[in-house]
């Protein structure tokens, strides 16, 4: 059976499969995530049958199952990427770890999209230079993706981290032109504008991927800026709430287990509420271990604060924004 191939699961014939995809449920694996009664309610069927078409489409997405200690000894090695400024690493005890997700919050104008694209450029450089020597995937809720900040901050690198850039490449460090060219040749885009679009964003990285391979690279990074932005424009008041969550909830999940299968870096944006915490509330704090919030505090300068992380002490650095980066204070 193909991922595809609905109409084999249990009680989906071809009627019944159309219904599901005009639902927006393309593969298995929207659907071996999806709840009895939220299918149930979509396509017009029983719980018990919904039950029966996400437990068939669980076994063929193969979602589930318990691993070995052995297995999970063979797994990558975790890798670290430099973010570009030394005391955020230091924070970080190195970098951002692949296999995991990390969350940049705070409120507008803060610097959480300048972090993401510094964050693009640094996974392009070879991993002895402090990257991770791959492609980064970029979804972008906010539109705020801009081409000529990669150029800024590629012409901003030290002379070490141009040169590195410049090998991987096989272009002079001193073509700026040309090495952002071929940086944003490795950086892919997806714009989506709606929940539903957001959620769809990843089993496209795992094609996405696939892609990347068969071009010689690897994947090894992936940016949501902004996490929740999607979320809260679609799901208000109280009672959308419980529906909100659980969303937001498979959401981490996927990208959770796509970094673990591609050895990927993870990061997230996320905007402030008015207590100064990032939106998203219990799931975030438990699906994403390591979280920093950055506050503006006087026009280029910020501080940027390590407030979750397991094992690693709390703490903060300043900074400053400068030729579209973050850099000491």
């Amino acid at each position: 059976m193909s991922s595809d191939d609905l109409q084999d699961l249990p009680k989906v014939g071809p009627s019944r499969e159309t219904d599901l995809k005009e639902a927006g449920f393309e593969t298995m694996q929207s659907l071996a995530v999806s709840s009895p009664g939220e299918l149930s309610s979509i396509i017009d069927v029983g719980e018990s049958t919904a039950s029966d078409i996400i437990n068939g489409a669980r076994e063929a997405a193969d979602i589930g199952g318990f691993d070995s200690g052995a297995a999970v000894l063979d797994r990558p090695s975790i890798k670290k990427l430099e973010t570009g400024h030394s005391g955020v690493d230091r924070l970080l005890g190195g970098g951002i770890e692949t296999q995991a997700i990390t969350e940049f919050y705070g409120n507008e104008n803060s610097g959480r999209t300048t972090m993401a694209h510094q964050l693009c450029v640094q996974s392009l450089l070879p991993d002895n230079a402090g990257g991770l020597g791959g492609d980064s995937a970029y979804i972008d809720t906010r539109g705020k993706f801009d081409p000529d900040r990669v150029t800024e901050i590629i012409e901003g690198l030290d002379t070490d981290r141009r040169e590195a850039l410049g090998a991987r490449f096989e272009i002079p460090p001193g073509d700026v032109e040309n090495l952002a060219e071929k940086a944003l040749n490795h950086i892919h885009i997806e714009r989506p504008t709606t929940t539903n679009e957001q959620l769809l964003t990843t089993e496209e990285l795992s094609n996405l991927a696939d892609r990347v391979e068969s071009a010689g690279s690897e994947l090894r990074l992936v940016i949501v800026d902004s996490l929740t932005i999607n979320f809260r424009a679609e799901y208000q008041g109280r009672g959308e709430l419980a529906e909100r969550q659980q969303k937001l909830n498979s959401y981490l999940h996927d990208l959770r287990r796509f970094g673990d299968m591609k050895n990927a870096a993870v990061v997230v944006t996320n905007a402030t509420n008015s207590s100064g915490e990032s939106y998203g509330g219990a799931i975030v704090d438990h699906s994403v271990p390591f979280r920093l919030q950055i506050q503006k505090t006087s026009g280029e300068k910020r501080r940027i604060k390590l407030v979750d992380a397991p094992n690693l002490k709390h703490g903060e650095v300043g900074a400053y924004i400068e030729q579209g980066q973050f850099t000491p204070e």
